[in-house]
């Protein structure tokens, strides 16, 4: 090759590189959120996965009455938006190890940066902060906001809210239009991965009880279940001999009647128990409901059932995890399981005629059938890139035939496996991508959004770090604050 052709070849990749960066601004700034500039009240959030969304919705329906509201997504409160408002609410989930969620991440850098924000002396805020105590920085990115608005000037209502999901499962369930709490029948489970050295990964079916089948939920591929998981009838009932209770003795909750041991499969057992003999019942106002626990789905909804892809967890003193054991274990076929879904509208992929980009490990298999099955009923989708991992050929290939059919009638146009212990050649899945940056940044080009689901440590931090090596920082930072970069991590 010439010199000169070197140099044009050069010139028409800058040139091609340029106007991509263009397009993911124009595209960004199209699809931000419409600002009302005569607002002074204010409701912005931070959501990884929905919730904080849902709450800040129905607080700014609730504060419609006293003037005009803007309702926005943390990363789109620019300063003048912030010089008009005179009462903000921030309603913030914690991320990772204390990071503010995807949607949170710009406007966050910005309070710290002094040509951003300089006096919000006159405006009066309050913070609810959303996090899970059994994390280490329970509520962390709440508080760090909390503090950073105080010291711009701005003057707090109120002591920071916290909200734990460990003890609040069903705090978001209300007055949500997608919350209707469903009894959900169990119709099928399957062990993946039979004789693997990896815990046990279950493939789960459920249809709606037939007496509520004309209120069947509607979801879509990227929401979450939230289940109100129960004990083994064995646990109950050995809880009871030890502290001499009468298991079918019967107890009346609501409208209905039912035995003592039924009543308490959903709730928490105390270890210590102190019963006032002249009311040996009044104990059980005092329990609280297992923590629910949340699943990504893995069906569209045009196939009729819900599916879970669930991986069998324990707990450190060796028995079930509260969640995985119900659904996994202790459950039998016919049994039902109540859940609410919820809305997860950052990870909907609206337009499937664009390509795709496709990530997960593990159980983070579930978010990818979904998103697949979703394409697959539509004869316009755009072509698929997936890169899926686990850890052992032989043992762990997940839903092998299901994904072969895919790539056969061509929903799945590029299947890239990986095995942390494959014998000649075990890698991480953000290894094989890093094999594969070429392929990866053609379909980025190309408009491919990018879905990454499952485990965030390792796994969802590895992949971020590949596509920020090959694509650029900036261009994933963008790529994220336009949606087309989706991360449903746990």
């Amino acid at each position: 090759m010439s010199e000169f052709n070197r140099i044009s070849l050069a010139v028409v990749l800058v040139s091609l590189w340029c106007l991509w960066c263009l397009w993911l601004i124009v595209r960004h700034n199209r699809n931000k959120p419409k600002v009302d500039l005569q607002a002074n009240i204010l409701v912005a959030y931070a959501s990884q996965s929905g919730t904080a969304a849902t709450l800040a919705t129905k607080k700014a329906a609730e504060l419609a009455s006293l003037g005009k509201v803007n309702l926005l997504p943390l990363d789109s409160v620019c300063k003048q938006t912030l010089s008009n408002t005179q009462k903000a609410h921030f309603i913030v989930s914690t991320y990772g190890q204390g990071e503010p969620p995807d949607n949170g991440h710009k406007f966050y850098n910005e309070l710290y940066t002094k040509d951003a924000v300089t006096d919000l002396s006159h405006m009066r805020y309050s913070v609810t902060a959303l996090g899970d105590s059994s994390y280490e920085h329970f509520c962390a990115f709440g508080h760090n906001l909390n503090k950073q608005l105080t010291k711009l000037g701005a003057q707090s209502e109120a002591a920071i809210t916290e909200i734990d999901s460990q003890t609040h499962g069903n705090f978001d369930t209300h007055d949500s239009p997608m919350a209707t709490v469903t009894n959900w029948k169990l119709t099928q489970r399957e062990c993946l991965n039979p004789n693997s050295v990896s815990a046990p990964l279950y493939l789960l079916a459920f249809s709606v009880k037939p007496s509520e089948s004309s209120d069947i939920p509607q979801w879509r591929a990227g929401d979450v279940i939230s289940i109100q998981p129960k004990h083994h009838l064995e646990t109950v009932l050995a809880w009871l001999q030890t502290h001499q209770f009468d298991a079918e003795q019967t107890i009346t909750t609501g409208e209905s009647r039912v035995s003592l041991k039924e009543f308490l499969l959903e709730y928490a057992l105390p270890e210590q128990l102190q019963v006032p003999a002249s009311e040996p019942l009044n104990w059980l106002d005092s329990l609280k409901l297992l923590p629910k626990r949340e699943y990504s789905v893995a069906s569209a909804e045009h196939e009729k059932q819900l599916k879970l892809i669930v991986r069998l967890q324990h707990q450190a003193n060796g028995q079930a995890g509260i969640g995985s054991g119900w659904l996994t274990q202790f459950s039998e076929l016919n049994d039902i399981t109540q859940g609410h879904i919820r809305s997860n509208n950052r990870c909907h992929i609206d337009d499937v005629t664009r390509p795709l980009l496709l990530v997960a490990a593990g159980s983070g298999l579930a978010g990818l059938r979904a998103q697949l099955a979703e394409r697959a009923s539509n004869p316009n989708a755009g072509k698929v890139c997936m890169f899926y991992g686990e850890r052992n050929p032989e043992h762990d290939q997940m839903l092998k035939d299901e994904l072969q059919q895919w790539q056969q009638q061509g929903v799945i146009t590029d299947l890239h496996y990986a095995y942390s212990q494959h014998p000649k050649t075990p890698a991480y899945v953000q290894d094989v991508m890093d094999f594969n940056a070429d392929k990866i940044r053609v379909i980025v080009h190309q408009g491919a959004d990018i879905y990454v689901c499952g485990n965030k440590a390792g796994m969802g931090d590895g992949v971020h770090q590949v596509l920020n090596k090959h694509l650029g920082q900036e261009n994933v930072s963008a790529l994220l604050s336009t949606g087309r970069y989706r991360r449903d991590l746990y």
